[in-house]
């Protein structure tokens, strides 16, 4: 019997595989990786970009979850760590230095993360474009539950009222995008007090399960998110099981 692991990097060979197909190389295709180590899911965007960096292919959407870990913005600023080594070591929140930019920021079981590797050469050369989709994706999925999420001047990322819901960390190399963007869905938002998160002290984090008082089913935000960038970016998105 396979393990876990073993049918995931099944399902990953697969979906390669399907990245190769000329027949659908058109499309933005997604795919879900389930819960999974940052390192692993990094590695992971690299070999794609290879793969889209040598064809003719729009992107891909990857979708997932990360075991607890704080990344460390390109900035290599950690001024808003707040714990110590020892004191995420009890907690088993790994700490990594990214390539995303910004500052930084946490992901954890119940976070969305949403990496995507677009070939911008073939949707539009205009990276703030780009960003002002990402963030009009997050809005949208946002309002499908009710809840009004906003943008606030000179912050990347979105907001309810006062409080920050998603966050915004990107590469880009050779116009082909790196990195993407986390949804506070139904994780513990206690895993916070660890930084001041992108730096922002006067915008604590919040979640959609502490504004509905209630947790919310993965999947469905998962969907929402795949209908809005069909929406948003105007491409055939097409999941890949």
């Amino acid at each position: 019997m396979k393990t876990l692991k073993q049918e995931t990097t099944v399902r990953i060979n697969k979906f390669i595989d399907s990245l190769k197909n000329r027949d659908i190389q058109k499309n933005i295709l997604s795919f879900d990786l389930g819960l999974m180590h940052y390192k692993r899911a990094y590695a992971l965007q690299t070999e794609i970009f290879e793969l889209i960096k040598s064809g003719d292919k729009p992107g891909v959407i990857l979708l997932l979850e990360h075991f607890p870990v704080i990344t460390i913005g390109s900035n290599r600023n950690t001024a808003n760590l707040l714990a110590s080594i020892e004191k995420l070591r009890k907690q088993d929140i790994e700490l990594i230095q990214s390539t995303r930019g910004g500052d930084i920021t946490l992901h954890t079981p119940g976070q969305i993360v949403c990496y995507m590797i677009f070939n911008l050469a073939l949707i539009k050369k205009d990276l703030p474009f780009f960003v002002y989709n990402l963030e009009e994706v997050i809005i949208d999925v946002l309002a499908s539950y009710n809840i009004q999420g906003t943008r606030i001047n000179r912050h990347r990322g979105i907001f309810v009222d006062n409080f920050k819901i998603a966050s915004i960390g990107l590469k880009i190399k050779k116009w082909i995008t790196l990195h993407g963007f986390s949804l506070n869905a139904n994780n513990d938002l206690k895993y916070f007090d660890n930084i001041t998160a992108c730096g922002l002290k006067n915008y604590p984090q919040t979640s959609i399960k502490k504004i509905l008082s209630k947790s919310i089913p993965i999947y469905d935000v998962k969907e929402q998110i795949l209908d809005s960038f069909g929406g948003v970016f105007k491409i055939p998105v097409i999941k890949i099981t």
